[in-house]
């Protein structure tokens, strides 16, 4: 970062680009000013603050930027930009960027080479204005460069990433990183200006180019130049880009720095923090690119990494999924004059600074006696010009140039509208909403993003754990421009009861403005990004002030949605909480707040409705699945629960009602309430009531990272019906059947062995871990009806054809006599259960699905399926396809069998819900 202060010497700076926001320790008095609710820190070192809804910065587009460089270098940002009073809603006061920073001249005339500029924004913030996690067109926090006072060890490694030092807080802001006069502290500048470089990229642009004019000024008063020291090649902004990072230290204050003046050794390209040898950044020996180099930047000092990023442009996001080139690269006459670019190790080291270039080399260290420096104190500062015949000789043609591609008749570029927020709607008219920002507050962003100020029935606040008289979780706290209302924040997930879980612990509490009396649905609002747990476990208080509800919710919806948490009966003034700790946190997974409702209903909805269970009730098979339940095949975020809109459950018309329980629960009906955990591959370990193990199935098969479906909330003492299937995959029962059958060669029915031993693991593993299951569901929902529904034959005893091609008709009469013996088992522990008191019934469907199996017409159960058919879906290369040969089997040589495989089709979910409408008619069910 620009710095004017501090002598550079052979430890590397945390200057050159953003340092990881992670921190040291504080005194007593500011702590003492420390809040444990409000995101913004006053006790603060950086003049500009994070957490501030009113003034977030605006993330611009790479062309935007590319653009306000353009401007900025040739003093037309005023031409073109002239900001009004609260400028997006930032609350700051009106100005054009160039009266608040009026550009310098640069000694001797010229302007900067506009990829020079570039550079700069590529290497100090990749062209940020804004946190990284804002993409264009969003707002967000401010970048700011080590903000809570990072502490790193010599190697560069955070021994403590959450500790808070304000006294080394670094405050650089935005694109290009402006530290100076950014503190509170400083009065070298107006708040005005200090907030115009905190949120506007074109006044932050503005500010950088003078501080850069600034070095090459100062260096060129040294008497330091390169070559002839024109400016409009990029060879001749060496030392001044030496300067922007580490300082410049003018001769007349030699005295204080042991006599010595000019560059510090930190950049000097002889120092051995940077490789021996190196080529230039971001190109290879043959002279054609090389991006790896960005993965290990601290290879290369500072101005080397500016001029190969001017060469080659960034790659960077202009909206989500679109990646481009950033900005114009500057241009050579010749490859070999690009390549050398990076000047020779040796030539700023020479006996005029102390400087032995014959020690550099691959072992070299800064060590006594063992690097270029021959200086203990590395006071081995460069003040000397480089002439041409050492170096570059630009007046022949062999330096860079600069391309400008914006010249002043181009306007300011437009602004993107990444993911655009729910401004409204969504919920019943009658809903009270309660947002995360105040009500009557608008938050930062552009005009077109939610022109109204926030309308919210209630409050919100953040509780963060203290930590030795600090609030560690603010660090890790973040806001972003979308979602509802504009405005969202987050954090990460970390697993409960750890110690960072523990001082980083930030809960959100949503309380409504009144008190309510009667049954009312409690919604949450999922932003379409920045949300990602499995496990967001939200608590509602019904009004009598303890918190005695749960619902645990999968975020990763990717979408601007309303979720209902359930329906309660309040008795006063509600609230509903959030935490950041979850059972699998792991530091990498968002929790987000938004905003929560409250519908009021009349009376309690007659049918409150739990799904529990494997694919067959989760959908599987049938498609247009949730996303939330259908992400991320291949990674340890993988969730392949696979909950389809076309299950049997969302299909089903339940007594006295004439509309799907799907739709009625979409429609947020006052009639029915639905709870929808179900999930592909899930065993019985899966569901009950036990402890959350993301490794009870390999690769969290049947659970991924969800919470177990008997704890997720779904069931409460107001639940009216539970439905389920549940049982078909402990013991690997009917999947290792299947496959035992499609053998090439082989015929599982000639095997004695193979319906003993497959009965024999439904009555020993199957029978017993759901009796324990089903156990475990009518204590959670003592007054619900169950209903445990069975499974039908798979493929028809009577036709064969291409589908079934693996299967014998014999094999295929085995595999019918082991569903029909698994239900015969399930509808006897159903009885068995039903005569221990438990309200509880079996459906069968094996009768309704007769003349509809597999290869029937019509025919409602898939065969065979080639996948992957959905991002949930087995894939080439996943970690769980190459241990369970799902694409690699004999008999499917180099394809995946889709999870979809020998599941109902929509039309087969539609006889599901038939029978379930049938079985529920018989009971007499009416809800309550």
């Amino acid at each position: 970062m620009p710095r004017t202060r501090t002598p550079a010497r052979g430890s590397p700076r945390r200057c050159g680009g953003v340092a990881t926001t992670a921190p040291g320790t504080r005194s007593a008095s500011l702590a003492a000013a420390a809040d444990p609710h409000n995101p913004v820190e006053e006790e603060r070192t950086c003049a500009v603050a994070r957490g501030d809804v009113r003034q977030q910065a605006f993330q611009p587009t790479p062309r935007q930027v590319e653009w306000a460089v353009d401007q900025a270098i040739s003093n037309n940002l005023n031409k073109l930009v002239s900001r009004p009073a609260n400028w997006k809603d930032t609350g700051v006061g009106s100005y054009a960027p160039q009266q608040l920073f009026p550009l310098d001249s640069l000694t001797g005339g010229g302007q900067i080479p506009a990829q020079v500029m570039l550079g700069i924004t590529a290497q100090e913030s990749n062209m940020w204005q804004a946190t990284r996690y804002a993409v264009p067109g969003v707002t967000a926090n401010s970048l700011i460069g080590n903000y809570y006072g990072t502490s790193y060890n010599a190697d560069g490694e955070i021994p403590d990433p959450w500790a808070i030092d304000w006294a080394e807080s670094d405050c650089g802001y935005g694109i290009t990183q402006v530290t100076d006069n950014m503190r509170k502290s400083d009065t070298g500048w107006s708040s005005l200006q200090q907030k115009a470089v905190a949120v506007d990229y074109t006044a932050n642009i503005a500010a950088g180019v003078n501080i850069l004019i600034e070095k090459w000024n100062q260096t060129k008063a040294g008497g330091m130049t390169i070559a002839n020291g024109d400016p409009k090649y990029l060879e001749s902004w060496f030392f001044a880009l030496w300067a922007y990072n580490s300082g410049f230290y003018p001769e007349a204050d030699a005295s204080k720095n042991k006599g010595k003046w000019g560059l510090g050794f930190t950049n000097n390209p002889a120092n051995p923090l940077w490789k021996a040898n190196r080529t230039p950044f971001l190109e290879n020996a043959g002279g054609t690119d090389d991006y790896s180099h960005a993965a290990h930047p601290q290879d290369w000092p500072y101005q080397e990494k500016v001029l190969g990023w001017a060469a080659r442009p960034i790659s960077a996001l202009f909206k989500p999924g679109d990646m481009q080139a950033g900005y114009r690269p500057a241009w050579w006459t010749t490859i070999p004059d690009r390549t050398a670019l990076k000047p020779p190790e040796s030539l700023f080291c020479t006996s005029a600074n102390e400087c032995d270039p014959s020690k550099i080399g691959p072992n070299d260290s800064n060590d006594p006696g063992m690097g270029a420096c021959t200086r203990t104190d590395l006071y081995c500062w460069w003040n000397k010009s480089i002439p041409a015949t050492t170096w570059k000789n630009c007046a022949v043609g062999v330096c860079g140039n600069a391309i400008h591609r914006f010249d002043n008749t181009y306007p300011e570029q437009p602004d993107e509208n990444s993911y655009a927020p729910r401004c409204s709607g969504g919920v019943p008219s009658d809903a009270l909403v309660i947002d995360d920002v105040p009500n009557g507050v608008r938050p930062s962003g552009s005009a077109n993003r939610c022109p109204s100020a926030v309308s919210s029935a209630g409050s919100f606040e953040f509780t963060f754990a203290a930590s030795g008289g600090f609030y560690p979780g603010k660090i890790d706290l973040h806001q972003i421009g979308a979602g509802y209302s504009n405005h969202f924040w987050f954090t990460h997930s970390r697993e409960t009861g750890t110690t960072d879980a523990n001082r980083l612990s930030t809960t959100g509490t949503w309380k409504l403005g009144k008190a309510l009396n009667g049954w009312s649905r409690v919604m949450v609002h999922i932003p379409d990004h920045g949300a990602h747990t499995q496990q967001a476990k939200y608590e509602i208080d019904t009004g009598s002030g303890t918190f005695t509800r749960t619902r645990y919710v999968n975020q990763k919806i990717k979408a601007n949605t309303w979720v209902s948490l359930g329906v309660y009966n309040m008795s006063g003034t509600p609230r509903v909480r959030l935490g950041s700790q979850t059972e699998d946190g792991d530091g990498s997974e968002d929790v987000a707040w938004d905003a929560v409702a409250f519908q009021p209903l009349a009376a309690k909805p007659k049918h409150i409705v739990a799904v529990l269970g494997d694919s067959y009730t989760s959908g599987e098979g049938a498609g247009d699945y949730s996303p939330e339940s259908d992400a991320d095949h291949g990674t340890d975020r993988w969730n392949a629960c696979r909950r389809s809109d076309n299950a049997w459950s969302r299909k089903v018309v339940l007594p006295g009602t004439s509309t799907p329980l799907g739709q009625l629960s979409d429609d947020w009906s006052s009639t029915a309430e639905l709870g929808f955990v179900a999930c592909s591959g899930a065993m019985t370990r899966n569901v009950w009531n036990g402890p959350f193990d993301a490794d009870s199935q390999s690769f969290g098969e049947g659970q991924f990272k969800e919470i177990n479906q008997v704890n997720s909330g779904v069931l409460t003492p107001e639940t009216t019906l539970v439905m389920l299937t549940l049982g078909g995959n402990d013991g690997g029962g009917f999947t290792n059947a299947m496959m035992d059958c499609a053998g090439i060669g082989t015929n599982c029915n000639e095997d004695p062995n193979f319906l003993t031993k497959y009965k024999g693991i439904v009555d020993q593993t199957m029978i017993p871990n759901l009796s324990s299951t089903l156990s475990d569901i009518a204590l959670k929902a003592p007054n619900a009806q169950i209903v445990l529904m069975g499974y039908p034959e798979l493929l028809s005893r009577t036709v064969k054809c291409a589908g079934s091609l693996y299967y014998m008709m014999p094999e295929v009469a085995a595999l019918a006599e082991l569903v029909n013996h698994a239900d015969t088992e399930q509808e006897k522990l159903v009885g068995q259960l039903k005569t221990g008191g438990m309200k509880i019934a079996y459906a069968n469907p094996v009768d309704a699905f007769v003349g509809h199996a597999g290869c029937d017409d019509p025919e409602w159960i898939n065969k065979i399926v080639i996948g992957p058919n959905g991002d949930g879906d087995f894939h080439q290369g996943d970690p769980v396809t190459k241990v369970t040969g799902s694409c690699t089997a004999d008999w499917l040589p180099e394809e995946c069998l889709s999870r979809e495989s020998f599941h109902p089709k929509s039309d087969g979910t539609t006889g599901y819900a038939n029978v379930m409408k049938s079985r529920l008619t018989a009971l007499g069910y009416t809800g309550s």
